[in-house]
Order: C-alpha cells, then structure tokens, then sequence
C-alpha cells in the first residue's frame, strides 16, 4: 500500500494485534515485517502511538523489497507446481488466468 501511494507520509499503520487478525496471521509475522520495513526506512515507530509511513520513504528500496518477497513466493509455488506434476504450459496457463481476473 506504501509502494503504490495507497498510504501516504505520516499515515498511521494498524497495530500489530490487528493486522494479524484481519490477515489471519501470527502477530509475530506481522512484528517481523514491522521491524523490516523500520530497518529499511519505510515505517517509523513513535512511542504510545505506533507505526507509521516514514518521511523520506525509498519507493526503490520498497520495490526491490516487494519483487524480494514475490520472487521467494514464486519459487515456492513453482517447487509445488513441479512436485505435483503441473507442467509449464499449465502453470502459466493459470498464472494469465489470475493475473487477468486479479485485474479486472
């Protein structure tokens, strides 16, 4: 949501408790990704008030970031993908198909 302006300078991110229940995660997923994102500029944390989006936030620093954790997430379906005997043909078959519908 940084990456693509969804969420601007100084907003404020939801508290860890309830990111992690509205994605249905561990709260310490979510403490984990905080942390990241504040080690590498993109949030800033202020006492008894919580996270928020940095002043001077690296939009290519978040993009190598997020094209980190989609090729980790590819990977892992691909290893799934070849384990079940899903051919290349069809994986990319699938893959347009919800790259499409996700766009539309």
């Amino acid at each position: 949501m940084i990456a693509s302006g969804e969420l601007k300078i100084g907003d404020f991110l939801p508290s860890v408790r309830r990111l992690a229940k509205s994605l249905e995660i561990s709260a310490f997923s979510v403490q984990r990704a905080y942390a990241e994102l504040q080690k590498e500029g993109v949030i800033e944390s202020a006492e008894g008030k919580g996270n928020f989006v940095a002043e001077k936030v690296n939009k290519s620093s978040l993009k190598d970031t997020l094209l980190r954790e989609v090729e980790h997430n590819l990977k892992k379906t691909i290893q799934l993908a070849q384990k079940n005997g899903v051919e290349f043909e069809e994986f990319q078959n699938l893959s347009k198909i919800l790259w499409e519908e996700r766009n539309e």
